[in-house]
């Protein structure tokens, strides 16, 4: 009887040993801070997907916080970004450490390590906290209080049970559907917790812009009179200037009819032009040899001949009405 004792207690001790081993040999030391933990014990198991990954080592305070330390299977892969949320199993099971991962983390997340802290922490009322503080409310209401509310209720929903039977169907459709939908939820409020951090992160930025933005509009409210003004000198340009187009506008229509017949007219003689634009400098030209002839031909008649008396000179040859002589180059000697 004895030795089948002491073998009972050896099964005992090996399972016990079995139940404790993670975290004992190649464990993983993560911690997370709760709010509230309620009855979470040390040995609690923690769950990934309910699986056991690990077991909860220790649980301490840290300031007004619960901080929970957990050994985890390193096999597991947990990410970074994991939350951990502190649940029961059942209305009456006990509390465990249950980690879920968003379904916005991508497959290749940096994995958690040895030492690290989980950031994202929830403790979820159960059923007994929701009945504690359902106590605490109704607690200061007495007895004919609960009547009279019971006595309003029968006359407020008395006869009205189809009307609330279609409200809880209806209602219930309205919580299938977004339960269906708690995956675009979740993407959701992580996209807003993203933005959130964005915004956060360019605080400063946002805060200069907004002084920013409070000078110039204190500038322009200072400046309102001034800005009044310029439009309403403004409107008086406008105005003006419509009397003045308004006075000419039968000359200004024949001034445009005008250049349209001399836009006409120089179309039609494009070519002509091209042409007197093309001789012009032959023209020029010309004109400048004949004026240059004549220029020598006058200074030879008036001013070597006509001033030069002196036969003997012989700069002096002129040749007069001399027909056997004449300029070089004219038809007579040389």
């Amino acid at each position: 009887m004895t030795k089948r004792l002491l073998a009972l207690a050896v099964v005992v001790m090996i399972g016990l040993t079995g139940c404790t081993s993670i975290g004992a040999k190649g464990g993983m030391d993560v911690t997370a801070k709760f709010t509230d933990v309620g009855d979470l014990a040390p040995g609690a198991p923690v769950m990934l997907s309910d699986i056991t990954v690990g077991q909860v080592k220790s649980i301490s305070l840290s300031g007004t916080e619960a901080m929970v330390t957990m050994s985890l299977e390193p096999s597991a892969h947990v990410p970074q970004a994991v939350v951990a949320e502190v649940v029961r199993t059942s209305l009456l099971g006990e509390r465990v450490v249950s980690l879920v991962v968003p379904s916005s983390v991508p497959a290749n997340a940096p994995l958690l390590r040895d030492g690290q802290q989980i950031a994202r922490t929830v403790s979820k009322p159960d059923l007994e906290d929701l009945v504690r503080q359902g106590a605490a409310v109704l607690a200061p209401i007495t007895a004919s209080e609960v009547s009279t509310l019971v006595n309003e209720g029968y006359k407020g929903f008395a006869g009205e049970g189809g009307n609330i039977k279609t409200m809880l169907t209806n209602f219930e459709q309205i919580v299938h559907a977004y339960a269906g939908r708690s995956t675009e939820i979740n993407s959701v409020i992580d996209s807003l917790n993203t933005f959130n951090a964005t915004l956060a992160s360019h605080a400063s930025a946002q805060a200069q812009s907004i002084a920013n933005s409070a000078k110039a509009l204190n500038v322009l409210r200072d400046e309102s009179d001034h800005l009044v003004t310029a439009v309403k000198a403004l409107v008086r340009l406008a105005l003006g200037s419509r009397a003045i187009l308004d006075q000419h506008a039968a000359q200004m229509g024949r001034f445009f009819g005008q250049m349209r017949v001399i836009l006409g007219v120089l179309r039609s003689e494009q070519s002509s032009i091209a042409g007197a634009l093309r001789w012009a400098p032959y023209h020029d030209r010309n004109t400048q040899l004949v004026d240059y002839a004549q220029f020598n031909q006058v200074l030879q008649d008036f001013i070597v001949c006509g001033m030069n008396d002196s036969p003997t000179d012989p700069a002096r040859k002129c040749y007069g009405n001399n027909s056997s002589q004449g300029p070089p180059g004219a038809g007579g000697h040389p």
